[in-house]
């Protein structure tokens, strides 16, 4: 899957962002010939027009295109400028393409994650067969990305690790999880998926500490797993088979249905801990809701959602309130994480609110096991060279 974009759009750190979150590749194209060149072929693709890229020569490229592969169109253009501009017989000959968004001009991450999203469901129609074939054949991989901790000095030491899930797919080369997940979830096969992450997770926290890393894992769970009671059980009597305790996982799940202290979640959750696992409060937002059940919730950690944090360093108010829900996690002998951290300004934020843990691209993205030892030492500096 490609993420075609003109030169004009080269320095959007919105489309850099969005290239990192969606496991896309970035290909770059400036004139018509060369977009010609990249659409040749059988691959699915995902392209960002600018106004100044609608020339006639483009849209017949892509209407040429459209009998051979599917893909998708985000135009960032104004609708009602284009159409009364020098561009109008280009922007009429849009309608013709089946699968195209519009975001403006002054796009956001935002904006263009999720026409991008939009885009790339309508060309993934992921069968039952598909996915059951993906598990029969391997095809789903298990990539790593570190969690950094603060000691009790200003070092940062990488003490665990997330196991996010990847699905190689024989056509459509490495697809990220949004791109499936809804799939897997509607035929009933979330579980499976989990515990096949599961078990690739235990079976790699062997293999780490057999090579002296001494790492910790994360997992994520669906909310629609969280309505069996015996999860707890099952999940534990996975990892003693490959020798592991239970406390060197934590699950990830995000808030649904908390604010009820006989929900099906929360018994899971308890039967998760009741067994030693630990639990983190994923995409914490710091919304009425959350605040309003917080001390009832049996987690270990909360995880701060990026937009929090990129909030906060914009609102004293917010600041206030951010530092305040970090406090009140540490007298519930909770810890803080902030995930989606990707530049110096927001590490040194993070500071300011006595933040413990942090993850993101500053630190690394996704790896292959291999890779986590480039971020991995008993005396690991945030500024480290191999951290990079």
């Amino acid at each position: 899957m490609l993420l075609i974009a003109s030169e004009a759009s080269r320095g959007s750190k919105a489309l850099t962002d969005v290239v990192r979150e969606m496991s896309f590749s970035l290909r770059y194209f400036s004139t018509d010939q060369k977009l010609a060149e990249l659409m040749v072929g059988e691959s699915r693709r995902v392209l960002l027009l600018t106004e100044d890229d609608l020339t006639d020569t483009a849209i017949k490229t892509l209407q040429a295109a459209d009998d051979r592969a599917p893909f998708g169109v985000i135009i960032a253009a104004d609708r009602l400028s284009l159409s009364s501009s020098d561009k109008a017989r280009a922007y009429a000959s849009l309608g013709e393409l089946s699968n195209i968004e519009w975001i403006g001009a002054g796009f956001n991450f935002e904006r263009l994650a999720a026409a991008a999203r939009h885009c790339r469901r309508r060309m993934l129609k992921l069968s039952r067969r598909e996915i059951e074939s993906a598990f029969d054949n391997f095809e789903f991989v298990v990539r790593y990305q570190p969690k950094v901790e603060r000691n009790a000095g200003t070092e940062w030491l990488t003490r665990e690790a997330e196991a996010l899930v990847r699905w190689r797919h024989p056509e459509l080369g490495l697809i990220g999880p949004l791109e499936f997940l809804p799939e897997v979830e509607a035929f009933g096969m979330m579980g499976q998926l989990t515990e096949f992450v599961l078990r690739k997770a235990a079976a790699q926290l062997v293999s780490w500490r057999e090579q002296g890393l001494a790492l910790n894992c994360c997992v994520n769970l669906a909310p629609s797993q969280l309505t069996d009671e015996s999860i707890g059980e099952r999940y534990a009597g996975i990892v003693k088979e490959f020798g592991v305790e239970c406390a060197s996982f934590t699950f990830e799940v995000v808030e649904e249905d908390l604010a009820n202290t006989d929900s099906p979640h929360l018994r899971a959750m308890r039967s998760l801990r009741k067994r030693g696992f630990r639990l983190c409060l994923d995409d914490f937002r710091i919304a009425a809701a959350s605040l309003g059940t917080f001390e009832q919730l049996p987690f270990d950690e909360i995880k701060i959602h990026a937009s929090a944090l990129k909030l906060a360093r914009q609102n004293s108010t917010r600041r206030a309130v951010l530092a305040a829900v970090t406090g009140l996690a540490h007298n519930l002998g909770m810890s803080v994480c902030a995930e989606g951290v990707e530049d110096q300004e927001t590490f040194e934020f993070l500071k300011t609110i006595k933040c413990d843990k942090m993850q993101g691209f500053l630190i690394s993205e996704a790896v292959l096991p291999h890779i986590i030892r480039r971020v991995y030492s008993s005396r690991e500096q945030r500024n480290e060279e191999d951290v990079a």
